[in-house]
C-alpha cells in the first residue's frame, strides 16, 4: 500500500524531521512504500514565522537582515548550514502533492500538526485529500485551544474535519480531551514516531567530540536567559564536562554542531548527560537512556512535556528552575531505565495496536 505522510515536513528543526522519518521507516518496516506530502503552510496569523522556519533559498535576504545583522554571524551562518544538511538528507525521500498524490492512505502527524498558533492548514484536518482515508497518528494542538480556535473563526472547520476522519489519536491528554470536546470520541494516546521506531536506521557515523560532554538542546530564542547560562556553565564545568549545543546554536557553549536529524539523534548516545526544555530533546535522550533533565517552559511546551514524562513515568527529571541546586538534585538521581523502558513497552502496545488495525481496516 502507498502511505503518505502529512506533517511539519520543511521546517528547520531536528524533532520534525526526526519523527517524520520514524514514520516512513516504521512503515517501510510494515511493507508499505511511503511519500512525505508536500503543501503550502499557512501562515496567516504570523507571517514573520513563515520567514523564519523557512528552508528556502528565497528567504535568504531575510535571514541577512534578521539574523545576520540582529542576531550576529555566528548564529546565522549555523542555521543556513543547518537547513542545507536537511535539504542534503532528503535526497533518499520521496515527495508529492497532498491534493495529488495518488496514495491508498494518509497518515497526518505526528508533531503540532493541529495547532493555529501561525495559521489555520486546512490539509491537516482532512481537506484537499479526496476520498483517501485519513488516520491522524499522534498528533497534537500544541498551545492551540477551544477559546483560540473560535477566536481565529476555525472552530468549525477543525471540528468537522476531525469528524470525517477515518481513525483518531492523540499524543498528549490535552489533544485528547480537545478531540473529545469537539467530536465526542474517545481516542487512545500514542507513542511520538521516535519512539515507536525500533530499528537501526537512526543510528549513523559522527565525528566523536573527544571531550566528555553535557548536551544542551534548546531552540536559539531560550536559554538566553544570564542566569540559565550561568548555572549550566557552572554545573558543567563542576564536573569536567564540556557543554555542547546540538543542532541549534548558542554562543555561550563551547561547541555549537551542526547536523542533520539522524546525526543529531546519535550524538545523544555519548553525552554524560543532557539538559533540555524541549519534546524531541526529551525523547531522544529517553530512547539513548541519557541522563536528563527537563526544564518545562509553560509558555511553549507544557501540554505535551508533562505528558511524556508522565507516561514514562519521569515527572523526578524535571527541573522546577534551571539553577545549580536543581541541575545537581535531579542529575545525581539514578534512572530506573528498565522501568522506562517498560513504561514504553506498555504504551507502544496500544500505539501498534492502532495504527496496525487502521491500516488493516483499509486493506
Amino acid at each position: 500500500m502507498k502511505i503518505g505522510i502529512l506533517t511539519h515536513y520543511n521546517v528547520n528543526n531536528q524533532g520534525a524531521q526526526l519523527q517524520m522519518l520514524a514514520m516512513k521507516y516504521y512503515l517501510e518496516d510494515m511493507g508499505h512504500r511511503v511519500c512525505i506530502l508536500t503543501y503550502e503552510k499557512n501562515f496567516d496569523f504570523d507571517k514573520e514565522e513563515s520567514k523564519k522556519n523557512s528552508m528556502s533559498l528565497l528567504y535568504l535576504p531575510y535571514y541577512f537582515r534578521k539574523y545576520l545583522l540582529g542576531k550576529g554571524v555566528g548564529l546565522t551562518l549555523f542555521n543556513m548550514r543547518k537547513a542545507l544538511a536537511h535539504k542534503k538528507s532528503w535526497k533518499k525521500l520521496d515527495f508529492a502533492p497532498y491534493d495529488k498524490s495518488g496514495c491508498d492512505a494518509v497518515i497526518i502527524g505526528s508533531d503540532e500538526v493541529f495547532s493555529i498558533d501561525v495559521g489555520c492548514n486546512k490539509m491537516m484536518y482532512g481537506y484537499g485529500l479526496g476520498k483517501i482515508p485519513v488516520i491522524a497518528y499522534a498528533p497534537a494542538f500544541g498551545r492551540t485551544t477551544e477559546d483560540l480556535l473560535k477566536k481565529y473563526n476555525c472552530y468549525d472547520l477543525v471540528k468537522n474535519g476531525l469528524k470525517n476522519m477515518y481513525a483518531l489519536s492523540a499524543r498528549d491528554e490535552h489533544t485528547k480531551n480537545m478531540i473529545f470536546n469537539m467530536t465526542g470520541r474517545q481516542v487512545p494516546i500514542v507513542c511520538d514516531p521516535v519512539l515507536l521506531y525500533r530499528g537501526g536506521k537512526f543510528t549513523v557515523p559522527i565525528k566523536k567530540i573527544g571531550k566528555k560532554y553535557l548536551l544542551v538542546y534548546s531552540y536559539d530564542r531560550n536559554m538566553v536567559d544570564k542566569e540559565e547560562i550561568y548555572n549550566i556553565k557552572y554545573y558543567a564545568k563542576k564536573h569536567r564536562l564540556i557543554t555542547v549545543s546540538l543542532g541549534t546554536y548558542h554562543k555561550w557553549c563551547d561547541k555549537n554542531i551542526v547536523c542533520n536529524a539522524q546525526e543529531w539523534y546519535s550524538y545523544f548516545k555519548y553525552a554524560e548527560c543532557v539538559v533540555t526544555d524541549t519534546f524531541h530533546g526529551s525523547v531522544v535522550a529517553i530512547k539513548n537512556h541519557c541522563n536528563v533533565a527537563v526544564f518545562i517552559r509553560e509558555s511553549i511546551n507544557a501540554f505535551k512535556l508533562e505528558s511524556l514524562l508522565k507516561e514514562t513515568g519521569l515527572q523526578s527529571r524535571r527541573l522546577k528552575r534551571v539553577s545549580v541546586k536543581n541541575l545537581e538534585y535531579v542529575l545525581s538521581q539514578p534512572i530506573d531505565y528498565e522501568k522506562v523502558d517498560k513504561n514504553i513497552e506498555d504504551a507502544l502496545i496500544v500505539s501498534k495496536q492502532y495504527l496496525s488495525k487502521a491500516l488493516e481496516k483499509i486493506l
